[in-house]
């Protein structure tokens, strides 16, 4: 219980789902942030996140969430599936490109 009030206390973001992939990633970026500030134990992270979870990623999370006595699902793979729904490849070959042609002007 602890784990958890430390993580309200926090304010982490909600996330609804939807197609801008900026919001998502700023999602992801915050929680990840937490994570790393409360040392946040791995079998927490997945509860975590998803109870942050509103609108049309709620229902999408209802689809795709394991099933009673399948093996839980981890935060790397929990990013990856939503990476897969909420970050489009193409945006995120753009983003790359901008970060490495940034990278190199420094």
């Amino acid at each position: 219980m602890d784990v958890i009030c430390q993580f309200n206390k926090l304010k982490p973001p909600k996330f609804q789902g939807g197609a801008d992939p900026l919001k998502y990633e700023g999602w992801v970026r915050r929680l990840e942030n937490l994570f790393k500030i409360m040392d946040c134990p791995n079998q927490y992270k997945v509860p975590l996140a998803t109870y942050q979870f509103e609108e049309e990623v709620e229902y999408w999370w209802g689809t795709v969430k394991p099933r009673e006595g399948e093996e839980p699902i981890t935060w790397e793979r929990l990013r990856a599936v939503m990476d897969n729904q909420y970050y489009r490849r193409d945006v995120q070959r753009t983003n790359e490109r901008e970060f490495l042609s940034h990278s190199k002007g420094t």
